[in-house]
């Protein structure tokens, strides 16, 4: 009984490591092998691969097993071809294989071909030197695998041109850099290309996989002081330069039009878009929402990312600007088409929709790329959580309006119905829009039909006493209407003294017995009571003085007689 449940519990631990290893093993590269030959085993160069190394396992994530090296005295013709014949037995169909050179060539006169000097070669005796069209058989053997080489190469030769002639560099494809011999003690081109593959700028298609294209332009571009010396020599990519060196880890890459917003990753914010992920980036299904202020939010997207190094997820969403949106509606005989919808406070102020036969507006939230900041007054944009009026118009008399509070990713939907407004009720509305040409023009209209007009907002009644009264004081106004509605400004402004002005002005023109000459007189006579009041004080006062004065006299007298 014990000894089952030994058996049962081993196998559950296995079964277990089996489940839960794929789901905690990091990203590998295991397609990619890298063969590094060396032949001069200097201090300096193999410092400097031994970073190489580091690095195409900590960044690339290529298996420790897939680097082998080939040093020093092991450097030699056979040593090389026994290392490839290793390969071609361990690698996979399909894998590739980067073949790394970091050593001096030369190329005879008269000869095309080009030799690597392997250990104990020189480039006068050329016996045990590795000419490249043999390099090349030894790569078709390996069959379906494709082949890189990357020479990190020097000379001795003077005339680098004659490289150029050559065009049986090893491999499907190459990144060649061949440079005079006093630079192999600098160790030029693998100090420059570590820094290169170090950093995300050499991919430069985003597709998490830099390749030799990509890493000459990067090297040729940025012209620093190292990569101006290396292009002194010949630097220059060969072959199927679309050919990758290193693969990078994951990367999940998110994108909006327009860019801004924010990106949920599993529930948790990472950024704004245009982000790219790829730290801690694991195995697994990741949910990923985005959302920007004025915008509705799109669908949520499930990616799943798998374990595969240089793999490239984008996501794109085009988002769709939030709305104030419905329908007009009129009494019978009203025109729909033609009507004017615009948002108090915004640039449709002054350029409002026209509404189509149909009825139906839509007013974009976002006039322009929406980028919403607390206390910020912009009228080019709407803010979330403020109130704004919705108003239309149509034949000038014809209004409706409804306020709206936007929500952050909502759209707003209202209906509106026009109904008849008064001219003094346009003249109002224009005036708190700040059309004040328009609003006293409406207003003068409303006159025309009536004087008895309502109260208006004291700012626009001021408005409109400083336009009457310039044109009245200016002009003979033969229309007594703009007399009399001059005067009533000065009334509701409490001007006593200009409306006494203007009251009396209508009084002389009205004529007798007419509406605005008794509404003259009997205004004049209420400004005036207390002139009168006093003139009768002052009356009743002289009286008093004077029958004092009478019954003083006549007690003077009635006392002389006696």
């Amino acid at each position: 009984m014990m000894k089952q449940i030994l058996v049962f519990i081993v196998f559950f631990i296995g079964v277990s490591l089996i489940i839960v290893s794929p789901l905690n093993a990091q990203f590998v590269d295991a397609t990619t092998w890298w063969l590094i030959v060396t032949p001069d085993a200097d201090a300096l160069s193999l410092s400097s691969l031994d970073s190489l190394v580091s690095l195409l396992q900590e960044r690339g994530t290529v298996p420790s097993k897939h680097i082998r090296r080939i040093k020093g005295e092991e450097c030699t013709r056979d040593g090389i071809k026994v290392g490839l014949d290793n390969l071609a037995r361990e690698m996979g169909p399909g894998d590739r294989l980067i073949f790394y050179f970091r050593g001096f060539v030369t190329k005879p006169r008269r000869s095309n071909s080009i030799f690597f000097l392997t250990y104990g070669a020189t480039s006068e005796n050329l016996a045990d030197a590795l000419e490249n069209r043999q390099l090349n058989r030894w790569f078709r053997e390996l069959s379906q695998n494709r082949v890189i080489a990357i020479l990190d190469s020097y000379t001795r030769d003077r005339n680098l041109m004659a490289y150029y002639a050559n065009r049986r560099m090893p491999g499907t494809a190459a990144l060649i850099s061949i440079q005079r011999a006093a630079l192999s003690a600098e160790d030029l081109f693998a100090q420059t290309l570590l820094r290169a593959l170090g950093t995300d700028e050499t991919d430069l298609d985003d597709n998490r996989q830099t390749s030799i294209e990509e890493l000459h332009t990067h090297l040729t571009s940025n012209l620093e002081e190292d990569t101006l010396r290396l292009t002194e020599g010949i630097l220059l990519p060969m072959g199927r330069i679309e050919e990758v060196i290193l693969k990078l880890s994951p990367m999940l890459s998110t994108v909006t039009v327009p860019d801004g917003a924010s990106v949920v990753l599993n529930g948790q914010e990472i950024g704004v878009t245009p982000q790219r992920f790829a730290d801690k980036l694991q195995r697994g299904t990741y949910t990923v929402e985005v959302r920007k202020l004025g915008y509705l939010i799109p669908p949520a997207r499930s990616v799943q990312v798998e374990m595969v190094q240089g793999e490239s997820i984008n996501l794109s969403w085009d988002l769709e600007s939030i709305a104030v949106h419905g329908s007009v509606k009129a009494s019978d005989g009203i025109p729909l088409e033609g009507t004017m919808v615009w948002i108090d406070g915004t640039t449709y102020e002054q350029n409002p929709l026209h509404l189509k036969a149909d009825g139906r507006y839509q007013l974009s939230a976002n006039i322009a790329n929406f980028t919403y900041q607390a206390g910020r007054s912009d009228k080019k944009v709407l803010e979330p959580g403020k109130m704004y009026t919705l108003r239309a118009a149509s034949d000038a008399l014809y209004h409706a309006e409804a306020n709206f509070t936007l929500a952050p990713h909502k759209s707003t939907e209202r209906d509106l119905i026009l109904s008849k407004k008064t001219w003094f009720e346009v003249a109002q509305m224009r005036f708190d829009r700040k059309a004040y040409e328009e609003a006293i023009a409406a207003f003068q209209n409303g006159i025309e039909e009536t004087i008895e007009f309502p109260l208006m907002s004291p700012e626009f009644t001021k408005l409109l006493f400083d336009s009457f009264s310039e044109v009245v004081n200016k002009v003979n106004v033969q229309n007594i209407a703009y007399v009399v509605t001059t005067a009533k400004l000065a009334d509701r402004l409490n001007l006593r003294e200009e409306s006494k002005v203007y009251w009396a002005q209508v009084k002389l023109q009205a004529a007798k017995g007419s509406t605005p000459h008794e509404l003259a007189t009997k205004r004049l006579r209420e400004l005036n009571f207390g002139h009168q009041l006093i003139n009768i004080g002052v009356l009743v006062l002289f009286i008093v003085v004077l029958i004092s004065g009478g019954y003083a006299i006549r007690r003077a007298l009635l006392r002389a007689k006696t």
